[in-house]
């Protein structure tokens, strides 16, 4: 089963998901889920007595390191909420597809089906990859060769908030290099907050944040408060607030320097 992530990264999957599926007949409601894959095995087949065992021979209760809850997509939430939780708790989003809300059967065979694919993407990650404090040393080892790695890791690391943070960092630093017409400095912060765009959403307009904090004028330092504050909003859902700050945003920029 192929898997469609709305939030997060397949080649590095969190190992908990919210997981939704459309109805074609239903367009404004989806079916959702929670995928959870367990750092541990657990072997449920030893808390089960024997007469209930025979009943769920269907499920591998040896290793139940993998499962969804509900175990069947239930109605409810509107995408837009999805997306805000998603947020909020930092999980995956992933799309199952389309489904027939009466096909009570291939619901939950889709969930097992999605499950499946979702752990085997983590299991393949979890096998692979390096130890944080690892990838960091080895960075650092070649910081000499004038790379920008060790930044690389440690923003791939960070929750959104902790980068959206390391982003109002880097743009005081950039905003002092301006001030100080230390160039070094400068190309050092827009390198850095290059690379940090990388790991942030795309609608964050990071791009245009930096082109206002480059410019020196009132107006330019005003729009770059404007463009970090809706950063904020927008990883935290505040979708009204969003709305309202990009008519700030396009009536400054309307105004004559």
């Amino acid at each position: 089963m192929e898997l469609a992530f709305d939030r997060g990264n397949p080649q590095q999957p969190k190992g908990h998901a919210l997981a939704y599926f459309r109805v074609s007949t239903e367009a404004d409601k989806v079916y959702s889920t929670y995928i959870v894959i367990l750092p541990v095995k657990a072997d449920l087949a030893k808390y089960v007595p024997p007469f209930l065992a025979s009943h769920l021979n269907n499920m591998s209760l040896s290793d139940f390191s993998a499962f969804a809850m509900p175990p069947m997509p239930e109605p409810g939430s509107s995408y837009q909420e999805l997306e805000r939780l998603s947020q909020l708790r930092d999980d995956d989003l992933v799309y199952g597809g389309s489904l027939f809300s009466f096909d009570l059967p291939r619901m939950m065979e889709s969930v097992s089906e999605m499950v499946q694919a979702y752990s085997q993407l983590c299991a393949e990650y979890f096998r692979t990859a390096t130890r944080p404090e690892t990838l960091v040393e080895s960075a650092g080892q070649r910081l000499d060769e004038g790379s920008y790695q060790v930044n690389e890791v440690l923003f791939s690391l960070l929750s959104e908030v902790d980068r959206l943070a390391e982003l109002a960092r880097l743009l005081g630093k950039l905003r002092f290099a301006l001030e100080g017409r230390d160039a070094g400095m400068l190309d050092e912060a827009t390198e850095e907050i290059n690379t940090l765009a990388r790991y942030l959403p795309e609608n964050f307009q990071v791009p245009s944040l930096l082109i206002a904090a480059n410019d020196t004028s009132r107006k330019g330092s005003r729009l770059a408060q404007l463009y970090l504050d809706r950063c904020y909003r927008l990883s935290a859902g505040d979708l009204h607030s969003v709305q309202s700050l990009e008519e700030q945003i396009r009536a400054l920029q309307a105004q004559e320097t």
